[in-house]
């Protein structure tokens, strides 16, 4: 029987813990009904747009912005009453309140049917869009970070010194292709102030990673650290590079899904893990007398966890992206920024693609910025950002994972192979 290499089995084990754990959650008993409202809502709004580019005569296009209207005051529902329902964590009450604000929102689109270009709808989506972007920002910064800090970063970059910096080369190649792209967002938009921000700082985030990375005393932490901001401008400057001019769709639809996808299941399962309280010096003994290093996170959502629990938190995620990809589909109708003639004031272009990815740029380079500064200054946060596991303990521990894995998965199907060869036994007896 083959067997993967240590590389592949982290790779794995981290994919499975961070991304498939948070799908299976949405499956569980639990969260299902919220499930099936989310994929639901989107299958509604996906079928009606299909039938009205299909030009079927009676899917108007006041029809198809009904139930997107249907679909954002769906997602506004869970969002608000799933955190409302926080104040008794109760499943059964905290689902029934939910629905209730479902209850609501069909009772308003369908009988009252009201304009869905008030304001408070524009502002609704809006909201949306910043509070997701905001969201898979943050998602997007620790799937980096903690990955260059776990048992899987510290395999897969096994073998190098600590002055040297994981994929260094393209890490800087990057850095300077951040530099051409943020001159020529400047240059094509000097009307823009939000451009020209955007540019400037584009500039600053490559010149931090280049410089710093050259001139600095480079150590286990530090070139840890070069890695997680160098891989995470890669996201950068794939936003910067959206963010040149104006679009007429969402350019890149199915990378923009994708990652909508990965950043949601993320955060569903950074929502509901166990926050063990263990220091980075404390070690566990294994009766073979193997130690597992248990490395310290950053978690910044305890508080939020404690006051809200587990439930309203994946609430509020499934509303987030629910809401955020109803976005993706409107401008496929209509890609005009809502509320565009109230904030013309801050020079935000007409557009939703372009918007937002500038929105999604300003503020991935603010959580670069504040990292990088909070780096200089803060002890505690290089500690975090340092990857302390040894790579030995790493091996023995990914491959353990794996094999428990597998089997857990042999024994469900021999389970199942047995219960149905009980089945059939049972069927020749009574024949």
């Amino acid at each position: 029987m083959s067997k993967n290499s240590y590389i592949e089995r982290s790779l794995n084990s981290y994919f499975i813990d961070k991304f498939l754990n948070g799908f299976k959650l949405l499956f569980e008993k639990t969260y299902l009904p919220f499930s099936i409202v989310l994929f639901s809502v989107l299958g509604l709004n996906i079928g009606t747009m299909f039938l009205y580019f299909q030009d079927v005569s009676w899917m108007t296009l006041d029809l198809v912005n009904d139930f997107l209207l249907l679909g954002y005051l769906i997602a506004g529902s869970i969002v608000i009453f799933g955190l409302i329902s926080a104040v008794w964590k109760n499943h059964i009450f905290q689902t029934i309140f939910v629905f209730v604000g479902i209850l609501l929102s069909i009772i308003l689109v369908f009988v009252f049917n009201p304009d869905p270009d008030l304001v408070v709808f524009q502002v609704m989506k809006i909201g949306f869009l910043v509070s997701w972007i905001l969201i898979s920002s943050l998602s997007m910064f620790f799937i980096i970070f903690y990955f260059f800090t776990s048992i899987s970063g510290k395999i897969v970059v096994a073998g190098k010194s600590d002055e040297h910096i994981f994929l260094g080369g393209i890490i800087r190649i990057v850095s300077i292709g951040t530099i051409g792209i943020s001159i020529v967002i400047i240059f094509k938009n000097l009307q823009s102030i939000n451009a020209i921000v955007l540019g400037v700082m584009g500039i600053i985030v490559a010149l931090i990673i280049l410089i710093y990375g050259w001139t600095v005393d480079l150590n286990g932490t530090t070139t840890n650290f070069i890695s997680i901001m160098g891989c995470f401008n890669f996201y950068i400057t794939y936003k910067l590079s959206a963010s040149i001019s104006p679009s007429e769709t969402v350019s890149n639809v199915f990378t923009e899904i994708l990652i909508l996808i990965l950043t949601a299941l993320y955060y569903i399962q950074s929502k509901v893990s166990k926050v063990e309280n263990i220091k980075t010096s404390q070690f566990e003994k294994k009766k073979d007398g193997r130690k597992v290093f248990f490395q310290k996170k950053l978690i910044l959502s305890a508080f939020t966890k404690q006051i809200f629990g587990d439930l309203s938190l994946i609430l509020l995620t499934i509303g987030m992206a629910l809401g955020y990809s109803l976005i993706l589909l409107s401008v496929l109708i209509d890609n005009s920024l809502p509320l565009v003639d109230e904030i013309s004031a801050l020079t935000v272009d007409i557009g939703i693609p372009l918007a937002s990815h500038r929105i999604s740029a300003f503020i991935l380079m603010t959580i670069f910025l504040i990292s990088f500064i909070t780096f200089q200054f803060s002890e505690r946060f290089r500690k975090l950002a340092t990857n302390n596991y040894d790579f030995k303990q790493g091996l023995k521990v990914i491959g353990d994972r794996m094999s428990a894995w597998k089997s857990r998965v042999k024994k469900r199907f021999s389970l199942r192979k047995s219960s149905k060869n009980e089945e059939e036994n049972d069927e020749e007896s009574e024949d």
